[in-house]
């Protein structure tokens, strides 16, 4: 099995590419084995730390019993906020891990033997790029059997209703719900929709991890001096906490997306009286929020396609953005090479 999922691999990310070996061996010398039993334990009592604190925010801090209409449902009310600080982890640390790409070579006496050689640095870069899935694989794991269990909750409640869920999700949607289209093509849509939604929610984790990835790649090209480094890192923190936390608050604002709408009570500004704009909230959440969970929650998706104008379109929209995603950090790890194999500017 494992053979087969690294054999879809391009060549360079292949564990048994020279470059990796080289990689995963000089890494695998600086932790210890007791320093790795160290690292999965303490990632495993963060989990766990996590799935504590999201049990607590869905019982409002013991206040109120979980429960819910559906009881699957309190499975996404449990694991909904630990999700959401796991991939905020992760986005954080895509970074850390390569931005100092460069001046780990350097500071090895690496990289200019390699940056003469036939695409050598280029081939570091991207291997390097690579390796920052290897390291958070444990947490990357996580994310994608959470997103699967999500998955398999939303197909139970499909077929719920003699199988007319979907049919009430688009009853007064627009543009595809009764009367604007037939029945049968609506349905039809709608399957597509979900499809869609649901392939685009499991990739979402592995482009996002790998657009942070190249990101951190490109300043670590840009950015060469420690402090610099540093401190480009803090910044990029920083303004990715704000981002998030923003997007959040709009969603919750919007959908009353999570336990803490009591502190969202106002709109964002304009969204009250502009359709287009509570679209866009709504879509900013989504992608840059919680990175497409919200899509994995049947009440939240049907009050997005009956609430919103095209809000269906959604869905789509959040597919395009993950293959945006993926194409960006294509384009950023390229750009990284090219800046960091010009001899002006090392």
């Amino acid at each position: 099995m494992m053979r087969f999922l690294y054999g879809q691999l391009p060549d360079f990310a292949r564990p048994s590419h020279p470059m990796m070996r080289y990689l995963r061996l000089r890494e695998g010398r600086k932790i210890s084995r007791r320093g790795q039993i160290i690292r999965v334990v303490g990632i495993l009592a963060l989990l766990g730390l996590l799935f504590m604190a999201g049990l607590l925010v869905a019982t409002e801090f013991g206040r109120a019993p979980l429960n819910t209409a559906n009881p699957f449902d309190s499975i996404f009310m449990v694991l909904y906020w630990p999700l959401v600080a796991v991939q905020f982890l992760v986005r954080v640390f895509a970074v850390n891990t390569t931005v100092g790409v460069i001046a780990a070579e350097t500071r090895s006496r690496t990289w200019e033997t390699l940056k003469i050689t036939t695409d050598g640095a280029l081939l570091t870069m991207k291997a390097r790029w690579v390796t920052a899935f290897y390291r958070l694989w444990l947490l990357l794991a996580v994310l994608v059997v959470a997103r699967v269990i999500f998955v398999a909750v939303a197909l139970t409640n499909l077929v719920s209703f003699q199988g007319h869920y979907i049919d009430l999700m688009l009853s007064g949607s627009v543009p595809f719900g009764p009367p604007n289209i037939p029945e049968n093509a609506s349905v039809a849509i709608g399957i597509l929709v979900m499809g869609m939604t649901m392939t685009a929610a499991i990739l979402s984790p592995f482009t996002t991890l790998a657009f942070d990835a190249g990101l951190g790649m490109l300043l670590g090209a840009i950015l060469r001096g420690r402090f610099i480094g540093a401190v480009s890192q803090v910044a990029v923190i920083v303004v990715r906490m704000i981002i998030m936390a923003w997007s959040l608050w709009v969603g919750a604002a919007l959908l009353g997306l999570t336990p803490f709408t009591n502190i969202a009570q106002n709109l964002p500004a304009g969204t009250e009286n502009s359709p287009l704009l509570a679209w866009l909230g709504v879509f900013f959440s989504v992608s840059e929020g919680d990175l497409g969970l919200t899509l994995l929650h049947m009440p939240h998706i049907q009050r997005i396609w009956i609430d919103f104008k095209y809000g269906i379109f959604i869905s789509v929209a959040f597919l395009g953005y993950v293959l945006l995603q993926a194409l960006c950090a294509n384009l950023l790890i390229q750009w990284a090479g090219r800046r960091a194999m010009r001899a002006d500017k090392i």
